[in-house]
């Protein structure tokens, strides 16, 4: 049994295939349990949590410049071209990939990836975000940055995060 209220920040640590990864996509609706209840409760007066997933792959569109990655959520969600682009652009700055905005993903490295891949998430304001093995590919200058990025912005929402790394889940706890 487990419940995690909102604003609370949690890692799930454990060994490679014991199922954090499907517990993330269950509680993201990317997959389904076979027995026992699950529930995402949300923020009053809303149809559904916004949650985003980070996943440890880098799960951007190779067709997209950084700017157009990071705004994609907010596009999916109907916000104006001109509001997105301007949240994507804070959202770079804040990482230090300002000067990437225009770039296609194969003209960045892994690590800057994964930057993208994260403040894509975190541009779209999610109720709860989820993050498989999120530092990863980094390198430990960008790991450094993002937990502390996720250890600024974690009181406005709930993060899980699922990692082997017992050192990092201490580390972003």
């Amino acid at each position: 049994t487990l419940q995690i209220e909102e604003g609370q920040f949690v890692c799930i640590v454990g060994p490679s295939g014991c199922g954090k990864s499907t517990l993330l996509k269950i509680i993201a609706g990317l997959d389904y349990f076979t027995s026992g209840e699950f529930e995402v409760r949300h923020g009053e007066g809303k149809d559904q949590p916004i949650n985003n997933v980070v996943f440890q792959e880098y799960a951007i569109f190779p067709w997209r410049t950084v700017l157009e990655n990071v705004a994609f959520g907010l596009e999916m969600r109907g916000i104006s071209k001109k509001f997105r682009t301007e949240i994507a652009r804070e959202w770079l700055q804040k990482v230090g990939l300002s000067k990437f905005a225009n770039y296609f993903p194969d003209q960045i490295s892994g690590g800057m990836k994964q930057r993208v891949a994260i403040i894509r998430a975190l541009a779209n304001d999610p109720e709860i975000l989820l993050m498989d093995e999120p530092c990863s590919a980094l390198d430990p200058i960008a790991t450094a940055q993002i937990e502390e990025l996720i250890h600024e912005l974690r009181a406005n929402f709930c993060v899980i995060i699922v990692t082997h790394s017992m050192q990092q889940a201490a580390r972003v706890s």
